[in-house]
């Protein structure tokens, strides 16, 4: 069945990129603050942010033909029946998940556990 997830990156107030992973959910916020953090020098340049988090997000998971999914959105992020989990917003740089909206940097704040343990 999976664990699945669904990546939002919003990029101006009419497009987003998607990324679909179908294993990801478990450690869909330690993972999205690994990434955030890693594209932080590139957070004003949102192209190159988006790839960082992606590619982070993906890992070593490129050559798979299955796994994840990626596509371009201009309204609500649905494809499929999938809709987006989690919104990661550069027009307010801001992440929106279950638990409310928050602050890039509160966010990668408060699952901070992992970046203190070594793991990005």
């Amino acid at each position: 069945m999976g664990d699945r997830i669904v990546y939002s990156i919003r990029q101006d107030e009419n497009l987003s990129l998607n990324l679909y992973s179908h294993w990801g959910g478990y450690q869909r916020f330690e993972s999205l603050a690994r990434a955030l953090h890693a594209a932080k020098p590139r957070w004003n340049d949102v192209p190159y942010a988006a790839r960082i988090i992606v590619s982070q997000l993906v890992g070593d998971q490129w050559d798979q033909e299955l796994g994840f999914g990626l596509w371009a959105s201009t309204e609500d992020g649905a494809y499929g029946g999938d809709h987006p989990d989690i919104v990661i917003d550069f027009v307010n740089k801001t992440v929106s998940d279950e638990t409310g909206t928050h602050s890039f940097d509160s966010f990668i704040n408060y699952h901070g556990a992992v970046l203190t343990e070594g793991l990005i």
